[in-house]
């Protein structure tokens, strides 16, 4: 009988985990910047490819964003909002193959989008698509 206490409580134990999202809390700086890309997406031909790169910053809501189409580059330092918990990034691929959503997961592990880079017209864009705010409760 106390064999099947113990496995009991261990298995609650593991079901009421205190992140279920797998949130890390917030540090304003990271403790080492991982020098290759974090995010990624990518199409087309070697002549014609269409690269959109994440890249980790010091502070640990600055993130570099790479882009590049044919021979046109372009790069841009952007800030997440803080929500208390470490960013979670993510490269979603927009409308159509030429055109990448830059955006996050909140605390609840829903994507927010946040800037786009696409193709537009042969011409690199890059657009913000909307802003946040984080408000504490009341």
């Amino acid at each position: 009988m106390k064999k099947l206490v113990i496995i009991a409580a261990l298995a609650f134990a593991a079901c009421g985990e205190k992140n279920p999202n797998n949130n890390q809390p917030f540090v304003k700086e990271r403790a080492t910047v991982n020098p290759t890309a974090v995010k990624e997406y990518k199409t087309g031909a070697d002549t014609a490819q269409f690269k959109v790169q994440l890249f980790e910053q010091k502070e640990s809501l600055n993130y570099e964003v790479k882009f590049q189409y044919k021979d046109a580059m372009g790069e841009k330092i952007f800030t997440l909002p803080n929500m208390g918990i470490m960013p979670k990034p993510e490269l979603k691929k927009g409308a159509d193959d030429l055109s990448c959503i830059i955006g996050f997961y909140d605390a609840d592990s829903t994507f927010m989008e946040y800037r786009l880079v696409k193709v537009e017209n042969g011409n690199l864009v890059y657009r913000h698509l909307k802003e946040y705010q984080v408000e504490e409760k009341k």
